[in-house]
């Protein structure tokens, strides 16, 4: 865990966040031959701006603002790269469970088909040689060898 003295100074934060006092805006009372367009863009943006100082003359609603873009063109831009490859690995999990099932379910159809005596010798027989070899690895381990590949066949 970090210490006090490790974490970032509230200046270091206030940075990031960028929060700037906005200027009191000034219409420009020079009138210019401008189209009517021009004009009534000026005027708009005139009054967005009174808006925009009425709201948060400290600067905190645009700071806002632009971290939440941020944030939101980061995450967008992670959904679209990382989503299609995650949703493909999804679908091949789902596929091969089915495939799984399938196999399983013709496994479970031969075995069944198969005498019940002749699976119960298979079962002994493979817990005959689980615990030949489990008694083997033991006898390794206590003669002081690691009990895998140290001569097992010799």
């Amino acid at each position: 865990m970090k210490s006090f003295q490790q974490l970032p100074d509230y200046r270091e934060l206030r940075k990031l966040w960028k929060q700037q006092p906005i200027e009191r805006p000034v219409p420009d009372l020079e009138l210019t031959p401008d189209s009517w367009v021009e004009r009534g863009a000026e005027v708009i943006g005139w009054w967005l701006a009174r808006l925009e100082f009425w709201l948060s003359e400290s600067g905190w609603l645009r700071a806002w603002l632009r971290l939440n873009l941020f944030l939101s063109i980061t995450l967008t831009i992670a959904g679209v790269l990382l989503l299609p490859p995650v949703n493909r690995v999804l679908e091949e999990l789902a596929d091969s469970g089915k495939w799984l099932g399938s196999i399983l379910t013709d496994l479970l159809r031969v075995v069944s088909a198969v005498p019940p005596v002749i699976v119960s010798l298979a079962v002994v027989y493979l817990l005959f040689i689980g615990f030949r070899r489990l008694k083997h690895f033991r006898t390794r381990r206590e003669r002081g060898g690691n009990g895998f590949g140290d001569g097992y066949y010799q």
